[in-house]
């Protein structure tokens, strides 16, 4: 026969087994949430399909390599960076704009956008 000290143990195990399936489930959730919004938003489009908007938008050829350098530059970035600068430069989103798109708070889209800028002016300084 089970005692009351029994009962309660069982109890509480079987709550805090619902309590780690649960957390468990809600943290993959998340985790491929996060997966699926990293994905590569600057790369979206085909490579011939920019190198002849390139071609067409650009006068001289040093327009054209600091274009193709730039783009270099871009796809060193990891894809949160990617879309952060994607979002704010390219579609002239706003921070907050941004932030809720990519649902995170608007401070770090503003560190995720001054460490891309780093990482570009490196890039693209040869440091």
């Amino acid at each position: 026969m089970k005692t009351q000290k029994d009962y309660r143990e069982e109890k509480f195990d079987s709550y805090l087994n619902k309590i780690i399936i649960f957390s468990s489930k809600k943290y993959f959730k998340k985790q491929i949430n996060i997966c699926d919004k990293e994905k590569t938003i600057v790369d979206d489009e085909d490579a011939s399909t920019s190198l002849q908007k390139i071609f067409a938008t650009s006068n001289t050829f040093d327009e054209i390599e600091d274009t193709l350098q730039l783009n270099k530059a871009l796809e060193s970035l990891s894809a949160i960076e990617q879309s952060v600068i994607f979002l704010l430069f390219r579609e002239e989103l706003s921070q907050d704009e941004a932030a809720e798109i990519l649902e995170i708070c608007s401070k770090s889209v503003s560190r995720i956008k001054l460490r891309a800028i780093n990482k570009l002016k490196k890039y693209l300084l040869g440091d």
